[in-house]
Parts: structure tokens; C-alpha cells; sequence
């Protein structure tokens, strides 16, 4: 997989990259709990953005106009959280 966006998709990985780091340095590289809850949340907010932001408007080639990973910001996003809060269980 290579990381890829198209237009504001990028705010797809960054925020819960972002998050990741704020929780990291605000509560302790070792408070996992404060990671994960950092992660949902920003699956929650790259939700809201990527629905807001995609609508149901598409761009010229049929798929929506913000894109992480190939997917639509939304699912990008909540696949870059999903991964990092499974990686804090183990």
C-alpha cells in the first residue's frame, strides 16, 4: 500500500497521525489508553470532514473528489485510526 490522496485527502492520515502525536506527548508515550481514545476520536473527526467535504458530489472520473489511500476520506480515515488503535491492543 502507498500513501496517496487526492485534494484535502491527505487530512485523512494526518489527523490521526496528529492526534497520535498530541496524546504522545501531552500524556506519555506509554499511556495506551489516552492513544486510543486520541484515535477514535480522530476517526470521528475525519468522518464528519470526509462527509462534509465529499457530499455527494463526484469529480470527473466518478469518484469522490477528496481521496485517502484510494478510498473517499471518511473510510481513509477510518481505516488509518482502526490500524492504529488494533496496534496499541497488541
Amino acid at each position: 500500500m502507498q500513501i496517496s490522496w487526492r485534494r484535502l485527502g491527505y487530512l485523512g492520515f494526518m489527523i490521526p497521525f496528529a492526534a497520535w502525536g498530541l496524546a504522545c506527548v501531552l500524556f506519555g508515550h506509554n499511556n495506551f489508553k489516552a492513544i486510543r481514545i486520541a484515535f477514535l476520536l480522530a476517526a470521528a473527526a475525519v468522518w464528519l470532514l470526509g462527509t462534509k467535504l465529499n457530499g455527494d458530489e463526484t469529480d470527473a472520473d466518478g469518484k469522490a473528489p477528496h481521496l485517502t489511500f484510494g478510498l473517499p476520506m471518511q473510510w481513509g480515515g477510518l481505516l488509518a485510526s482502526t490500524a492504529g488503535f488494533v496496534l496499541t491492543l497488541l
